[in-house]
């Protein structure tokens, strides 16, 4: 209902590719250039054939090479439009992330079972399971996180502890604006990172105030969150950085978190008709030509727990900017260093001018790939440039993460086409393999074909060493599973081929084996002992997918790979298609947990299956409620109540003051932190509502008894817990029978 209505944003990370290179300091002129009335600077200055696809990075080693740099690429691509840089996104595809968890050895042995306990990212465990993390060792931020005794969850903006041997709440704290919230647990703190929100950056002129300043949208939030006493759950320090967060991993306390700025404040006209064109392009750039190192670089604010500034800033110091050879847009993309043992800083950034989207850590390097700088007239020019998307590349950065120390630039290197997404990255004995697919991340090309290269580090160059292709042809890569010394890479358009890579000989990788079967896996799990686990979807012969489809691969043999088992629901999907952190392998019970939403069925819940030798459905479980939610202590007047119907179900808005959600009859209901009549009232008539300053508005919706999708799940010693965006519950592992619920929010 949330979701319908748009009162709750989710934060989807698509995955792209490409740009980098060579280090070194440079000083880049300020240049000018002309443009033609009627035609925006970029339209008339791109010439894909003269794009080279150069992977190098260039070191500024002053503050005024970083400006000169960015004006002179302004003043090229400024019109009176302002500029125009379209960002790249990769063709919509079912599965956005696959997960990878890597493989300790080479002997295809399961990976251990990681925890989120004491150290984010650290430790291994068998009380308990922890996050479906891509690299053993690096953690990732989630939704929950468990320490065998406590589950912390944040659902709806809703920070929660529960007690998992009591099976209650232990207590809460409202996140406040934004969405998209994911953590790290570490010991007693949580550190929390959201996007968005108008209560996140400060506006320009506010930067050096002493009390908590206004915040703009287009912002990442990291809040490190004492949970000690549950019962005074506390902020402790807030970091707000301008820019949107691509990701962040953490190694023995200390965390990496990627973000990509676009400068949005410079203050462009647009002319009122085609007349007006030239005098708005002088205009525009002029604002270029007067504009500042703070109008392109993202700030930072950090605040301490009652608000007050204590550092703020550019997010990285001009001294640790680097450039790429062929210009590849104006966004930053910041790698900051946060502590998680020593408490919150400033983040030590480093940053690269490039947009980035694809990032993979392992346990000693992070890589980001980068995007080429493409105008959206490209994409309406008819025909387009064939030659340029042949030849498409993605470049990729390598910095070094050393414990304690902030990221450092090592090297960069392309290659041809494009990344699905993190997992087609791995790292192996100082070696990345990369996964791709020729052509660029937009649309379906007859002559796609994907490849497994292989990238070692010369200098500060990332050198292709090794290279196998004639995978998929017309098809895309779907999911990319690196297993020590073998790939895993499934294609698909019709039938999915599934095929084995040998990359034991880094310079001559080689295609052992090939399996065409219908359908696709869009996630494969490695369990051991020569099996790999697909989960996808099947379809019929023409490439008709028809609904979530598990399979059991025989890999033992790497000449010939075998669909050994298939478990199939007929319909629907599961959530590991696009998020791998909603999968769970409990390697004690041989069980998988595979969260499943069928509209046709009516079935929102999740499947356990034994896997051994073949597949065995062990059952389900859903959240399906006997009543309704529990209350709250929301006191509510009468007069303050408003309901109306949308569609088929009833809406409540109500005015509400304390910390717990809300119910009304036999709803259940949401926080929304900040009212806002404008959204609101699209659905519902809040014409004299009064809101008193810190109350809070709840938007209730009818409570479905049918049970709200599974999106996670987790075992602690005998007990299975299962997340749905409101409940937490306890199932037996042995008998998935229901055993406690909580309301989470």
């Amino acid at each position: 209902m949330i979701k319908r209505l748009g009162l709750l944003t989710a934060l989807a990370l698509l995955t792209a590719a490409c740009t980098s290179g060579t280090s070194g300091t440079t000083t880049v002129p300020t240049t000018t250039a002309t443009t033609t009335p009627g035609i925006t600077a970029s339209a008339e200055r791109f010439d894909p054939a003269s794009v080279r696809f150069v992977a190098a990075l260039e070191r500024f080693d002053a503050c005024d090479g970083v400006l000169d740099h960015f004006r002179a690429e302004a003043m090229a691509r400024v019109g009176p439009y302002g500029l125009d840089g379209h960002r790249v996104y990769p063709m919509p595809v079912f599965a956005r992330e696959e997960a990878a968890v890597d493989m300790a050895g080479d002997d295809g042995a399961a990976p251990a079972t990681t925890t989120a306990g004491a150290t984010a990212g650290g430790g291994e465990g068998t009380e308990f399971s922890g996050t479906n993390v891509q690299v053993a060792g690096v953690d990732e931020p989630d939704i929950v996180k468990t320490d065998g005794e406590r589950i912390v969850t944040i659902m709806n903006g809703r920070l929660s502890v529960t007690d998992a041997d009591a099976g209650r709440l232990l207590g809460t704290y409202f996140l406040g604006e934004g969405w998209g919230h994911r953590f790290f647990l570490n010991g007693d703190r949580v550190v929390v990172f959201s996007s968005g929100g108008e209560d996140v950056m400060p506006l320009e002129g506010d930067i050096a105030s002493t009390t908590m300043p206004r915040f703009q949208a287009d912002t990442v939030l990291v809040q490190e969150i004492d949970i000690s006493d549950p019962l005074d759950i506390r902020v402790i320090r807030r970091l707000a950085v301008e820019g949107r967060l691509l990701s962040a991993r953490a190694i023995d306390g200390t965390a990496r978190v990627a973000i990509s700025s676009y400068p949005s404040q410079l203050p462009f006209v647009y002319p009122s008709s085609p007349a007006a064109e030239d005098t708005a392009e002088e205009t525009n750039r002029r604002i270029v030509a007067e504009s500042t190192l703070e109008t392109w670089l993202p700030d930072y604010v950090l605040t301490d727990e009652s608000g007050t500034v204590l550092e703020s800033g550019l997010a990285v110091d001009c001294d640790r900017m680097h450039r790429p050879a062929e210009f590849a847009g104006f966004d930053t993309l910041s790698v900051l260093t946060v502590d998680l043992d020593g408490g919150l800083g400033s983040g030590e950034g480093t940053g690269v001018i490039a947009r980035g989207e694809t990032v993979y850590a392992s346990t000693e390097n992070l890589y980001v790939a980068t995007n080429i700088w493409v105008p959206e007239e490209f994409f309406a020019s008819e025909p387009r440039d064939e030659d340029f998307e042949e030849r498409y590349e993605t470049a990729i950065h390598k910095f070094s993460i050393p414990a304690g120390a902030p990221a450092e630039y090592q090297a960069s290197g392309s290659v041809e086409g494009h990344l699905l997404n993190q997992f087609a990255m791995d790292e192996f004995d100082g070696d990345l393999r990369v996964a791709v697919t020729d052509g660029p991340p937009w649309g379906f090309r007859e002559s796609s074909e994907s490849y497994v290269k292989v990238l070692r580090q010369d200098g500060d160059r990332l050198v292709e060493i090794g290279s196998v292709g004639d995978m998929g042809k017309g098809e895309r890569i779907f999911s990319v599973r690196f297993v020590g010394e073998t790939a895993y890479v499934v294609t698909f358009r019709q039938v999915d081929p599934f095929y084995v890579v040998d990359l034991r000989d880094p310079a001559n990788p080689a295609v052992t084996g090939e399996l065409k079967i219908p359908g696709y896996s869009s996630y494969l799990h490695p369990l051991g002992g020569g099996r790999v686990l697909g989960v996808g979807q099947d379809a019929t012969d023409e490439g008709r997918v028809t609904g979530s489809k598990v399979s059991l691969f025989d890999v033992s043999d790497p000449t010939d790979p075998r669909e050994v088992a298939v478990w199939s629901l007929g319909s629907g999907s599961s959530e590991v298609e696009w998020d791998h952190l909603a999968f769970l392998w409990w390697a004690p019970e041989n069980t998988a947990v595979v969260p499943l939403s069928d509209w046709r069925g009516d079935f929102f819940g999740a499947v356990a299956l034994e896997v051994t030798d073949g597949i065995a459905e062990r059952g389900r479980i859903s959240h399906e409620s006997a009543g309704a939610l529990p209350g709250s202590d929301c006191e509510v007047v009468p007069d303050d109540v408003i309901r109306q119907w949308v569609g088929d179900e009833g809406l409540v808005v109500q005015v509400c003051g304390g910390q717990e959600i809300g119910g009304y009859g036999d709803l259940s209901c949401e926080v929304f932190t900040e009212f806002r009549e404008d959204e609101l009232g699209e659905f519902v008539d809040v014409t004299g509502l009064e809101v008193a300053e810190g109350d809070r508005i709840e938007v209730c919706f009818p409570d479905h008894r049918g049970g709200d999708p599974i999106i996670r799940s987790l075992v602690i010693g005998d007990t299975l817990w299962t997340l749905t965006n409101r409940t937490l519950q306890a199932n037996d592992l042995s008998t998935l029978e229901r055993l406690d619920q909580v309301n989470i929010g």
